[in-house]
């Protein structure tokens, strides 16, 4: 075995050789090249911290990385992408002669179960919190306070927001429409009283005169860029509140979801407001449930 062996260039060299490779010889496009490079230099990273070598790597240091890479995924897909990469790399420095075995057959994933973890969420103190956070009386701020009450009274997606219009909203009825819904056909919601009036002051006060239908406009007059850019300024506003970061709009329909479970709605009716396509993705907000009536058990033992 040790005849394969040849003298192992860089870390960084290394990495980008790999990635050349993927590119050239497996046509690979951009978003899976992102994946590998994430989780080679991942995994790179873990080597140098812990003084290991891709010299003298042994199945113990796989299984070491792994684990800790579980610690951090929150996602079993995370922990897939994590795992794939590296099985890839390895076989490629095998392949290449810098590696005197092929040690991808050892790379064994930690099972992360469905339903073992609870995914980042807003408690509904914070979605409160982060709607009374924003302060002024020009076109943003009203913009602002518009996209928010959406998100914390429908627990809409990002793209369901970026995606409504004037015409979308029925003023005489009390009717609000979301179309192209991801579940499917599309639902109208009662236009909340509370809702209504930030609705009205930001349309006919403050939103710019433009021929453009969207209903949330950018400050530049023109549509946000779909769902990133409004995910983009929840994040924003959150770190102006002085919230926790790394949540965005899922987070508020977590909240969300689980406001109405706690207030008694059925799964049912919980997984059509919120536009899931099975009563499984609501079983979710069950679960936050919990988890905060358990918090507050916690503090109430703080107590005692």
């Amino acid at each position: 075995m040790s005849s394969r062996r040849r003298r192992t260039p860089g870390p960084s060299e290394l990495l980008a050789s790999y990635l050349d490779h993927l590119s050239q010889h497996r046509g690979l496009g951009q978003t899976s090249l992102r994946y590998h490079r994430h989780g080679v230099s991942t995994f790179l990273a873990f080597l140098q911290a812990h003084g290991l070598t891709l010299g003298h790597l042994r199945v113990e240091d796989l299984d070491g990385y792994l684990h800790e890479v579980a610690q951090t995924a929150n996602h079993r897909r995370v922990l897939s992408q994590q795992s794939g990469a590296l099985r890839g790399f390895l076989r490629y420095l095998f392949a290449e002669g810098w590696a005197a075995d092929d040690l991808s057959a050892f790379v064994a994933s930690p099972r992360i179960y469905r339903d073992a973890t609870v995914p980042t969420h807003f408690t509904w103190q914070e979605v409160e919190r982060l709607v009374a956070s924003v302060q002024g009386d020009d076109f943003v701020a009203w913009r602002d306070r518009a996209m928010l009450m959406l998100l914390a009274t429908y627990g809409l997606r990002g793209g369901e927001i970026a995606r409504l219009t004037l015409d979308d909203i029925d003023w005489t009825h009390d009717r609000i429409r979301v179309a192209d819904r991801k579940s499917g056909p599309g639902l109208v919601l009662p236009l909340m009283p509370a809702v209504k009036a930030v609705l009205s002051h930001y349309v006919e006060r403050v939103r710019p005169n433009v021929p453009c239908r969207t209903l949330l406009l950018a400050r530049s007059g023109k549509p946000f860029h779909g769902p990133v850019a409004i995910t983009e300024r929840v994040v924003i506003l959150a770190a102006r509140a002085g919230l926790r970061g790394g949540r965005a709009c899922h987070a508020i329909r977590r909240a969300v979801g689980t406001r109405l479970v706690e207030e008694g709605w059925g799964l049912g009716a919980v997984t059509q407001v919120l536009g899931h396509r099975s009563l499984r993705a609501s079983n979710l907000y069950l679960r936050l449930s919990t988890e905060l009536l358990r918090d507050v058990a916690d503090n109430y033992g703080d107590l005692l």
